[in-house]
């Protein structure tokens, strides 16, 4: 064998080798891209089922289609919403029956098309309510319920304008929340949003809401309601029937408590009255009091001279009695000496009358003619 063909063969075996690191090198990419191939098919099917879920859903999550559904029926149930208002003036007046009436002027740049200024989309004395757009924890808060009292159409570039006058009985409190987000307004911040409608109550709005944004918003004795709403009624036990709170009516709640709210107002202003009234006829009662009272004083210097002209009768009485206590005992004494003295002169008397009889018989027996004589002589 001839170099030549030696070379050769060393040629084709180096050859042999590159063919050989080539076609490994090619089997490895081949498997290599066979791998991603069925991996992207895995996940284009994945995809594909995502896409199935969010457009249908499924038996857990709602889909598009359904979110649809949902979002129409609350758009029909919300009625129309004007967002971006811009409050310009608050006026306050008081109102002898409504107390205090708030008027409030809005500019409303989406309110009337250009060239339709004949559609009335907010009509005169049409009831609409009003909501500070900002968030719950910078101060956005449900402003209250207000009657269209004018609108001035949208002219060219000027936006309308609408005229508000608050329905309900206003406290201080309110009126100053008003003109607070007024200012916020003005000052650059969120707008005000004109509903036609009240929002409904539903499971779906506070859903997911931690506790302290609930806190903020709700008072304090229903925040539990919302917290437990839609979780199981046992939190010991996962398995135990949900718990849903009781949806409210915001609208017949909201006039009931201006009602009820009325109510206690006039109570109050009855009370009032009423107090006004005692504290005059108190002030009557003190100074009847103080004019009693200079009268008592009065009477107490009278009943002092009384007592100490009676104090003189009783010690004048005293001695009076102790007078008279003495004269009686002596009166007794001399009656008593004069019992004695009339029995002794009765006592000499008899002795007398006694001696004298015994004298006289004595004459008479020695006398006895001469007596007789003398005794006819003075029966003559």
């Amino acid at each position: 064998m001839s170099i030549w063909n030696k070379i050769l063969i060393c040629l084709i075996l180096l050859a042999s080798l590159a063919m050989w690191y080539l076609g490994m090198r090619a089997l490895a990419t081949h498997r290599a891209w066979r791998t991603a191939a069925k991996r992207l098919q895995s996940e284009l099917a994945q995809l594909e089922a995502e896409r199935e879920r969010l457009i249908h859903g499924d038996g857990t999550t709602k889909g598009i289609r359904q979110l649809q559904v949902e979002l129409a029926k609350y758009t029909s149930q919300r009625g129309r919403v004007w967002n971006g208002c811009r409050p310009v003036r608050v006026d306050v007046r008081q109102d002898p029956q409504a107390g205090l009436v708030v008027q409030v002027s809005v500019i409303v740049d989406r309110l009337g098309l250009a060239g339709l200024q004949e559609v009335q989309e907010l009509p005169v004395d049409s009831l609409v309510y009003l909501f500070d757009e900002r968030d719950i924890q910078q101060g956005g808060i449900y402003l209250g319920a207000f009657r269209v009292a004018a609108v001035t159409p949208r002219q060219q570039d000027q936006p309308a304008m609408v005229q508000l006058e608050s329905v309900f009985h206003l406290t201080n409190r309110e009126v100053r929340r008003i003109q607070s987000a007024m200012q916020a307004a003005q000052q650059g911040g969120m707008g005000w949003t004109i509903c036609e409608l009240l929002p409904k109550d539903d499971h779906e709005i506070f859903a997911g809401l931690d506790p302290e944004t609930l806190a903020q918003m709700l008072p304090k004795k229903v925040v539990d309601e919302y917290i437990r709403d839609g979780k199981p009624s046992d939190p010991n036990n996962p398995n135990s029937p949900p718990f849903f709170r009781k949806l409210r009516d915001y609208e017949s709640a909201i006039r009931y408590l201006h009602l009820k709210r009325s109510e206690l107002m006039d109570q109050v202003a009855a009370r009032t009255a009423d107090k006004g009234r005692l504290e005059a006829a108190v002030a009557d009662s003190q100074r009847e009091a103080k004019a009693r009272d200079q009268e008592v004083a009065q009477l107490q210097e009278v009943l002092k001279r009384a007592e100490f002209e009676r104090d003189l009768a009783v010690n004048h009485l005293k001695a009076v009695e102790d007078t008279l206590a003495r004269v009686t005992v002596a009166r007794d004494a001399l009656i008593q000496q004069n019992r004695v003295t009339a029995a002794e002169i009765a006592q000499a008397q008899e002795k007398a009358r006694q001696l004298i009889e015994q004298r006289v018989r004595s004459v008479a027996q020695s006398e006895q003619p001469a007596s007789s004589v003398t005794a006819e002589g003075t029966r003559r």
